[in-house]
């Protein structure tokens, strides 16, 4: 009996110990089956809800909306994100990007304000020496005052000089002759036919220029000081203009011969078709930068009287 008995519990023992190797050797296969389901089973999901949101979605629906639920239906699509939209393309690249990296106006170099009492306490300390002086020399420093006051703009300083370039040696020798010639159409277009006085300082000017021969001059700096006008009234002012240089002889010629399209200059007068004419080439040309050049040399005088 004890023989027998000896085959039966190893038997036992056999089967205590292969029993859980068998139950760990089911359960991996298990699991090995179980995970390829699960992922087939999501990307079934996914593309069933992505053929759901495509198939009940409305017909009129934007494109935009519908390929955003799409997108958001299908989570893990391996296909990289592109914008719906595209940017419009820039004709001028280059110039685009000169304008990005342009630098701001430089406001360091505008003119700096200076107050008008200043000027004209410049200016009248000018007509106080000038009409105490006792030599050319004195005239001259005195003509130089009012010079500085009105090269930075002063309009009293800018008249007295043009009225008083014709007959003042000392006034000419301080006073370039294009100066004066800008003073003098700068009042009379600024003030019209509101003031006598203007028409006769600029009427007295050009026939200063005419008796020296040089209307040439006279006439170029008067179209360099309209030069890109365009204030309201123009054709006024340019009649009235041309009916002063009609006092003149051979004004209206000098003109002409720097307006293009105006026939034969020597027999060109102040009529109405040069008018017209004078006033579309002063309209269709770039303003000169002319006030600005005088303040700047305004200025310069001006920090000269303050250093002394």
């Amino acid at each position: 009996m004890p023989g027998e008995r000896m085959p039966f519990r190893n038997l036992v023992r056999l089967a205590v110990i292969l029993a859980p190797l068998l139950i760990g050797c089911l359960s991996w296969v298990s699991y090995r089956h179980f995970v390829p389901s699960a992922g087939q089973s999501k990307v079934a999901i996914a593309s069933t809800s992505s053929s759901k949101s495509l198939e009940t979605a409305p017909i009129d629906a934007p494109a935009s909306e519908t390929l955003r639920d799409a997108q958001s239906a299908v989570a893990f699509s391996v296909a990289p994100p592109r914008s719906l939209m595209t940017a419009p393309v820039d004709p001028d690249p280059v110039a685009s990007f000169r304008q990005l990296t342009a630098l701001p106006p430089d406001t360091a170099r505008a003119a700096p304000h200076v107050d008008p009492r200043k000027l004209r306490a410049i200016a009248d300390r000018g007509v106080v020496v000038y009409a105490n002086a006792k030599t050319d020399g004195d005239r001259a420093r005195a003509a130089g005052l009012i010079q500085t006051a009105a090269l930075v703009g002063l309009p009293l300083a800018r008249e007295l000089l043009a009225r008083n370039y014709p007959q003042s040696e000392a006034v000419r020798s301080v006073v370039p002759a294009n100066d004066a010639i800008r003073y003098a159409i700068g009042t009379l277009m600024d003030t019209g036919a509101t003031s006598e006085d203007s028409k006769q300082v600029f009427l007295a000017l050009g026939q200063y220029f005419a008796i020296q021969g040089q209307l040439d001059l006279f006439a170029g700096q008067i179209i360099n000081s309209l030069r890109g006008d365009s204030r309201p009234q123009l054709g006024h002012r340019i009649d009235m203009l041309l009916d002063l240089l009609a006092r003149v002889p051979a004004a209206c010629s000098a003109l002409a011969r720097i307006v293009p399209g105006t026939g034969d200059p020597s027999d060109q007068e102040c009529s109405s078709s040069f008018s017209e004419k004078l006033r579309k080439h002063i309209e269709t040309t770039m303003r000169a930068s002319e006030e600005e050049e005088l303040k700047r040399r305004g200025l310069v005088m001006l920090n000269q009287l303050d250093g002394r």
